[in-house]
């Protein structure tokens, strides 16, 4: 382990550097080395969830407790008389986060590192991630360093309790497991339970494994749910899951005709269709457990289609699912315009996409984003369209409002009283007959009401 420390990481001060500050938020960090996961806590409640590379065997990321000592904006990286100014090719990506003289959480430049452990022990994230978490915690931030392999939760869709068992990446042994026993038992977990961890713990698996009275279903590694069942070589998740995760409304669902089942009161859709349909892979464990491998981007919460970008430089969506969102566009070879605002679109396996960003800024949207899942959930603007003019609606305190101007121009051709003032979207659709798309991006008046 030694010799890889000789490798001397030396973090230069390009823009910004702090060194004092405090925690006032009470925000803090804990990494846990078999999960691959960074969870950022504040007042106890976690607020995000990211994922990371860590050390390799050889040299493991050490356990402990840290904190936060200090904070870099994009750093220098010195590998003996190599000098890596920032950019593209600086391994340590565009932030860096020292938790001790040797171990730092930054970002990188081969995402497809994350989710494996290949660092010299450092806490690498995707650069996004790393920039979100930079902005996010102060100095003197404490950070704890775990290995555990156990993870005890009550199912949201099920309602009942599981676990989860990461793989034992560094070969703690027999030792560690009958510690996750132990701990498991303190916690009142049913026999049952227990004694199907205790044969997930023997073993040797580079997955994380579910103990449930269910079937484990993992989205990119992170857990969906365990309220899942298993038919004629199938898998069936419950709706809700896949609704609430994948944004498979019912609509989307139908309109790809995949095939749905009742069971104990509760409706479950078909997972293994869905991921073939969709454009994902899916495998299975010899247990029963199954891995989804499918990035995907949503608008408005509604599954919009496969991310075709590369994920941490570059979020791609179709432009077969732009023109899906009912917004006025032309199109040429070169660019789709979204109400006159040019995308420019780029060919990824052999399909034409647009860049999520240019998407929200052309709409006036924004885009959120969890890595630990994989998706992009964009949030773009609602419009009313009425013959072929739009208007956008406004958004007030999570209400949808036509402001007054808005209102008092369709009020005018419409014939109906003016109202000079702002008008409840609900309330102006008293008036008429609509139809909103799957994504709620256009509502489109077909008709006077009675």
């Amino acid at each position: 382990m030694k010799k890889y420390f000789l490798i001397v990481l030396i973090i230069f001060i390009c823009y910004d550097r702090i060194w004092a500050g405090g925690n006032e938020g009470k925000i803090r960090i804990e990494i846990n080395i078999p999960s691959h996961t960074l969870k950022l806590y504040k007042d106890d409640t976690l607020m995000k969830e990211y994922p990371v590379c860590l050390g390799k065997k050889s040299t493991p990321t050490p356990e402990g407790e840290y904190k936060v000592i200090y904070k870099t904006i994009n750093p220098y990286w010195i590998n003996k008389d190599v000098v890596v100014p920032p950019g593209p090719r600086n391994p340590l990506g565009a932030r860096w986060i020292g938790i001790s003289k040797k171990i730092g959480i930054h970002g990188n430049n081969k995402p497809e590192s994350i989710g494996t452990y290949a660092s010299a022990g450092c806490i690498r994230m995707y650069n996004r991630d790393a920039e979100e978490l930079y902005a996010l915690v102060p100095l003197d931030t404490p950070v704890a360093v775990k290995y555990d392999r156990s993870e005890v939760f009550e199912d949201k869709y099920s309602g009942e309790r599981a676990v989860i068992i990461y793989p034992d990446s560094y070969k703690k042994g027999p030792g560690n497991c009958g510690q996750l026993l132990d701990k498991l038992r303190r916690l009142d977990i049913y026999e049952e339970l227990i004694n199907r961890a205790q044969e997930i713990l023997k073993r040797t698996t580079g997955k994380p494994l579910t103990a449930s009275k269910g079937i484990g279903v993992f989205l990119n590694n992170s857990l969906m749910t365990c309220d899942a069942l298993e038919e004629k070589d199938c898998i069936f998740i419950n709706r809700k899951a896949a609704e609430d995760i994948l944004g498979l409304i019912p609509g989307i669902a139908g309109l790809f005709d995949i095939g749905i089942k009742e069971a104990e009161g509760k409706v479950y859709i078909n997972l293994t269709q869905t991921v073939k349909c969709l454009g994902g892979s899916i495998t299975y464990d010899k247990a029963g457990d199954a891995y989804i491998n499918m990035k995907i981007i949503k608008i408005n919460g509604v599954f919009a289609g496969i991310n075709y970008g590369n994920y941490d430089k570059s979020d791609l969506l179709s432009v077969e699912a732009v023109k899906q969102l009912g917004y006025e566009y032309t199109e040429d070879s070169v660019d789709i315009r979204i109400f006159d605002k040019g995308i420019i679109k780029l060919i990824r396996n052999n399909t034409w996409v647009v860049n999520a960003d240019n998407l929200a800024k052309a709409t006036g949207g924004f885009k959120n984003v969890s890595s630990r899942d994989g998706i992009v959930d964009m949030e773009l603007p609602v419009f009313l369209k009425i013959g072929e003019e739009y208007y956008k609606i406004d958004s007030i305190d999570g209400r949808l409002v036509l402001n007054a101007d808005t209102a008092c121009s369709i009020y005018e051709r419409s014939g109906l009283d003016v109202k000079d003032e702002d008008v409840d979207l609900e309330t102006f659709l008293k008036d008429y007959e609509y139809e909103t798309n799957y994504f709620g991006t256009v509502i489109e008046i077909k008709a006077k009401g009675n």
